[in-house]
Order: structure tokens, then C-alpha cells, then sequence
């Protein structure tokens, strides 16, 4: 295996970025959610020492990697395809939230070589879901008015619908400043969940082994696209996490990696 930093380029040429954090037998990368760094999975990874090696890959856009113009989720699944291609096919996929759109995306959009997936709570578009343009034209008056903190704290509150006082403590966490680095992102990857077809016909040929991990205390509709998404796929299980909510990489990532290694190890 190549040394713990390193940069695989996608189909555009944008480069994206992927750290080695743990050493094991087999191989696992992580893609994180909407604003979040690379670096949300480390606590996980942590626990997951000795038994997998661990890379962590910043999307498009974010931390370390590149970003090339015009997005679009199609470009974030080659993105997934190629990262998952440079591990031979060897690799277990794991991602959070959009970033778990993004897999599922690369793995019904074409073949994805991969060992199988953990998919943290997709908010995958089902049919009668909310219109979110209000919220992201909101936001992106936030960030028009130079106050990306603002833009955050709206998309926490009314996409992921976390509770204020889980805001507050967000705030609080060293990812933060990150995640407000990043918000502009959220936006353009809300808009690209908008644009897409409802329902899970599109998942139905996807026969990876599949982890589906789902919070206790998550919004209703997390609940709804995850099972939805589940009873879609040819082979998936869904693992309850007692207690957590969307954040459990923050919150509980011992009781992530527990799962993982329960399920997918």
C-alpha cells in the first residue's frame, strides 16, 4: 500500500484527496457528509485500528481536493468509482449523509468496485418529500451576505432538523470552522438533491453488501430514506445506533466502528 497521503485523479482531472489513518487487512474509505472534513471519520477509524486500513477522502470541493466547474453529483460519483478503482476493488466504502448519496449514486449509475458499503443515513429523494429551494435560497443569502456561520446553523436546523441545542454543541467541536469553510457546498448539493428523480427504482440492480446505519433520535424522513433505500437494495442490513441522532461520528463513533466491525468486518 502506497505511504499515508495521497491524490487520485477523477474522470475531469480534479484531484481528490485520501489519508491513511489506520493500518488493518483490508482496506475501508470513508466519504463524509455535506460540510463536513475528511477528518469526521477519525474517531471512527480509530476503533477500527488493526482490523482495517483506513483511508479517509475529502470530496470535491472540500479540504485537501480539488473542484472543477460546473458540479454535479454525476461528477462526485466518478469521483467514488475512481477512488474505489485505485483500491482494486478491495476497498469497503463507507460514507455519511450526502456523501452516502454520492455512493449509492456510483454504484446505480455504473459498476462500482467495491468489497461492499456502510451508508450512514442517505437522504435519498423519496416521493412526497419536501421542497428544500426556500431553505437553500436562504442559505445562499447567508453566504451572499458574507456570513457563512449563518448559512450553516439554517441548513442544520431546517435540512437536518438537529436540534438547537445539538447546533450549539457543533459549534463547540474543533470540526466546526470547517464545516463553515465548507458550507458553500451544501447549497450546490441540496439543489442537486432536488433535481432528482423520487423513489429507489434506480437502486434495485445495486447488489453490494450494504450496512445501513441509522440513528435512534435522526428526523423522520433520515429514517424513512434509509429504509426505503435498504428494502431497494438486493442485499442490505440496517443497524439501529440506540441513542444517536445524525451526528453519531461526533457523538458515538465507537459505537460506528462497533457496528462496522460487526457488520462489515
Amino acid at each position: 500500500m502506497p505511504g499515508p497521503s495521497h491524490h487520485v485523479v477523477s474522470a475531469d482531472g480534479t484531484a481528490i484527496a485520501l489519508e491513511r489513518v489506520t493500518d488493518g487487512a483490508r482496506p475501508l474509505v470513508t466519504f463524509p457528509g455535506a460540510t463536513a472534513p475528511r477528518g469526521i471519520w477519525g474517531p471512527t477509524a480509530a476503533g477500527l485500528d488493526g482490523r482495517f486500513a483506513v483511508w479517509l477522502a475529502d470530496r470535491r470541493g472540500k479540504g485537501d481536493s480539488g473542484d472543477t466547474e460546473p458540479y454535479s453529483f454525476e461528477r462526485e460519483y466518478e469521483d467514488v468509482r475512481t477512488v474505489a478503482a485505485w483500491f482494486g476493488g478491495e476497498a469497503v466504502v463507507a460514507a455519511h449523509s450526502s456523501g452516502a448519496v454520492c455512493v449509492l449514486g456510483a454504484a446505480a449509475s455504473g459498476e462500482l468496485p467495491a468489497a461492499g458499503l456502510v451508508l450512514y443515513e442517505p437522504p435519498w429523494p423519496l416521493p412526497g418529500r419536501a421542497d428544500d429551494t426556500e431553505t437553500l435560497d436562504a442559505m445562499d443569502a447567508r453566504l451572499a451576505a458574507g456570513d457563512p456561520e449563518g448559512a450553516l446553523e439554517i441548513g442544520m436546523l431546517r435540512l437536518v432538523q438537529a436540534p438547537p441545542a445539538a447546533v450549539e454543541g457543533m459549534k463547540r467541536a474543533p470540526s466546526w470552522p470547517q464545516r463553515v469553510a465548507a458550507v458553500h457546498t451544501w447549497t450546490r448539493e441540496g439543489r442537486e438533491l432536488v433535481r432528482m428523480p423520487e423513489g429507489t427504482d434506480a437502486l434495485r440492480g445495486v447488489g453490494l453488501p450494504t450496512v445501513m446505519l441509522l440513528g435512534e433520535q435522526s428526523a423522520e424522513h433520515l429514517h424513512a430514506s434509509t429504509r426505503a433505500v435498504a428494502d431497494a437494495l438486493t442485499d442490505a442490513v440496517v443497524v439501529d445506533l440506540p441513542g444517536q441522532a445524525h451526528a453519531a461520528l461526533m457523538t458515538a463513533p465507537d459505537l460506528v466502528a462497533a457496528a462496522i466491525l460487526r457488520h462489515a468486518g
